[in-house]
């Protein structure tokens, strides 16, 4: 199958990376969304996407069905992991991905970043 998987920094309104605490002494954790990139033939056969996040999520299987958004899910992370990505296709059964999660972070300027907590 020929997709991509993609990942991003979700900002806030005004273009600052969001960050939270879920702990007042805890990491900051970051707001990421994951999707899937492809040719409109191959997303249009695609029926649902999961996604295994690493086991220490409370619910590290998320499920998207939306073809609209590139079938994406967003979630809260500290760090970078392995996901496995299963694609279901109407013609075609399954697919799994393995994909590493990472991402870079700017150096804050006073004006990068927006505590949401």
């Amino acid at each position: 199958m020929n997709v991509t998987i993609k990942q991003n920094v979700i900002r806030s309104t005004d273009g600052r990376i969001k960050y939270k605490k879920f702990h007042p002494n805890g990491k900051e954790h970051y707001h990421l969304g994951v999707w899937i990139d492809g040719d409109d033939r191959t997303l249009d056969d695609i029926s649902s996407v999961e996604y295994h996040l690493h086991s220490t999520f409370r619910n590290p299987i998320r499920r998207s069905e939306n073809r609209r958004n590139g079938f994406s899910v967003t979630f809260w992370t500290w760090g970078m992991f392995e996901i496995k990505v299963v694609i279901h296709t109407y013609s075609k059964g399954t697919e799994t991905i393995t994909h590493h999660l990472s991402f870079d972070l700017p150096a804050d300027d006073g004006n990068t970043y927006v505590d949401v907590s």
